[in-house]
């Protein structure tokens, strides 16, 4: 499970940080698992999809506020399930075209002279494996930034 950590300097209370986050993360479809006065955590089923709001990709996140610091500990469970569906995807559609080549190649007697077919599903997806790893890096930025971006407000 990818994690992230961050903190910002607080001098306020608790409790109007928290309804700021709360008026920021129940509407997304975030639920509240504990609350106090120096604490909140909450949790979502993290996003299913690239559309969504940046802040959909935590699954559960703990605020803490104390006298001097504003922390939270969040959990990027959506970044991780769309890391492990791009991943399945792209590994699928490999195996999916490399079969078909070969199958066009294996029974198509006109095309076993023209060996370098079997090169055209490594070559459609050789750019993947720059991308995948781009686009997950790409989300968990965005979830991250949405995050502090939260916590800053909660700050003021």
């Amino acid at each position: 499970m990818i994690t992230h950590e961050e903190f910002v300097n607080f001098n306020g209370g608790g409790e109007h940080a928290f309804g700021i986050a709360l008026q920021t993360l129940l509407p997304l479809g975030f639920q509240v698992e504990a609350q106090g006065s120096s604490h909140l955590i909450v949790s979502s089923k993290g996003f299913r999809s690239t559309r969504q709001h940046p802040l959909q990709g935590i699954t559960r996140a703990e605020f803490n506020a104390s006298r001097s610091a504003l922390t939270v500990k969040a959990e990027l469970g959506g970044v991780d399930w769309l890391a492990r569906f791009i991943l399945i995807l792209v590994l699928g559609m490999a195996a999916f075209d490399t079969l078909l080549f070969t199958g066009l190649w294996y029974f198509l007697d006109e095309l076993h002279q023209s060996t370098w077919m079997l090169a055209i599903p490594l070559a459609s997806f050789l750019p993947w494996i720059f991308l995948a790893p781009y686009m997950i890096r790409m989300f968990k930025k965005r979830t991250v930034d949405a995050l502090k971006t939260l916590l800053d407000n909660m700050a003021m």
